[in-house]
């Protein structure tokens, strides 16, 4: 049928091949041949080889992709031959007939087909995810993906070498406190584990000259030290704020090696920088950050929760969940702030909410006493549930069209209620910290919506 093999236009940029850069004539990039070849009968001479790639490994994209869907039609048709060819056996009297369960090879066969299409749908992602890495630019260029993510977020330039020391490791553990104890509550995008574990590698460097930090580990405590001395200042250049700069600068640093897509390490780092330009307003734009944030971890396809058939660990998938429910919060406060468009609609996204029941009735104060190591995240729930509530007002009222509604009203009374309601069933062992801040953002919500 011709709905079965549908013509594909697909307009790519490839390298001339080395006979028509020879000859300085156009080569449209057709494989296996190009055209200028076939006519000349030099099937077997075109090739893109250069220097830098040996001839038959040409870095080329979309051979790659062509070459796995020429596997996959063949594999399609070899499947409809054999089906084809089978013999229904017809039923003779006094013969057994075996019953061979369907079921299961249904499940296999539709889990081999899932996983080739998986395959196939990530090749063309990483095409998107590494649009801006290095690659794409060429090797002779000096643009990266964090130079350009910077560039595009950074307002004013930190102090040319202006580094705060790291402190020593108590004082630090006093400042990171501060840090969980008021920013880590309601945003955990990362492992408490994982963050000491990072802690440890940066300070055991510091005292050897042998470094097992990684430039991860340098840039994460960093900026957490950042962020917890920029909560503690009282006015723009005090003590705190400049400690909280130099720390940043010193994050910066590493950079290069953290800013890179197709990770969820460089999700994380976008965060902490976009968790310290709330505070510091002045030299990142919050907005920029969570929205670069947000198209790396759709590129990541962290907006859809895995099938139920992937083999995939509980850490691991319990890591995907707080990492887009964090950019999903952040996300839709900057754009509620700024009044700007979300990153992302509620409808692309297919994710639970992190954490088991356990997690979150456990009270806030119970902590690991040696690395404060939060077991309750009540909190967290409680603010990713509000942010969806915004979220539907605000996309209804505010993004659902260029037409004003007639009756906005049943929407905004609606919207109240359930404000009111998220708000009626907080925790009453909640901090009295915790719960003025949520009603600082109900207030705020009223304001916004009436």
């Amino acid at each position: 049928m011709v709905l079965e093999t549908p013509l594909l236009r697909v307009s790519r940029p490839v390298a001339a091949c080395s006979r028509c850069r020879s000859a300085k004539i156009k080569c449209d990039g057709k494989l296996p041949a190009c055209t200028a070849c076939e006519r000349s009968g030099k099937q077997a001479e075109c090739s893109s080889t250069s220097d830098q790639f040996a001839r038959g490994k040409e870095r080329s994209y979309v051979a790659t992709l062509e070459t796995r869907i020429e596997k996959l039609e063949r594999r399609l048709q070899e499947a409809q031959h054999r089906k084809a060819s089978v013999v229904p056996v017809n039923n003779h009297d006094g013969a057994v007939q075996k019953h061979v369960p369907s079921e299961g090879l249904t499940r296999t066969s539709k889990r081999l087909e899932a996983q080739e299409i998986d395959d196939l749908v990530s090749d063309f992602g990483y095409l998107t995810v590494n649009a801006t890495a290095r690659d794409f630019y060429g090797f002779t260029s000096s643009m990266s993906y964090a130079r350009m993510v910077l560039s595009a977020c950074t307002k004013d330039l930190l102090p040319t070498g202006f580094v705060t020391p790291l402190p020593p490791r108590n004082e630090a553990i006093i400042t990171i406190r501060h840090y969980f104890e008021n920013f880590f509550v309601m945003y955990p995008f990362f492992e408490e584990s994982s963050f000491y574990a990072s802690l440890d590698a940066v300070y055991n460097s510091e005292s050897s000259r042998a470094s097992t930090a990684s430039p991860f580990d340098h840039f994460s405590v960093r900026l957490v030290l950042a962020i917890a001395h920029s909560g503690r200042m009282e006015q723009r250049g005090d003590g705190n704020y400049m400690a909280a700069i130099g720390h940043v600068s010193a994050a910066l640093v590493h950079a290069e090696h953290v800013l890179r897509p197709g990770s969820i390490a460089s999700v994380q780092a976008m965060l902490l920088l976009h968790e310290y330009s709330m505070i510091d307003p002045h030299h990142f734009d919050s907005w920029g950050l969570i929205g670069a944030a947000s198209r790396a971890m759709v590129d990541l396809g962290l907006h859809q929760d895995p099938p139920r058939s992937a083999s995939i660990s509980r850490a691991k998938l319990e890591l995907r969940r707080r990492v887009f429910w964090c950019v999903y919060g952040f996300d839709r406060s900057t754009s509620l702030i700024q009044s700007r468009a979300f990153s992302f609609s509620d409808d692309s996204a297919n994710v639970a909410l992190p954490f088991s029941t356990a997690q979150t009735l456990v009270p806030p104060e119970a902590k690991d006493s040696n690395h404060i190591l939060f077991k309750s995240f009540g909190s967290a729930i409680d603010l990713f549930n509000l942010r969806r509530i915004q979220s539907d007002w605000y996309t209804e009222l505010f993004q659902s069209g260029r037409i004003p509604l007639s009756d906005p009203y049943p929407i905004i009374w609606r919207s109240c209620e359930a404000m009111r309601n998220w708000f009626a069933g907080l925790s009453p062992s909640m901090s009295a910290e915790v719960r003025t801040f949520f009603e600082l953002n109900l207030l705020y919500s009223y304001i916004y919506i009436l």
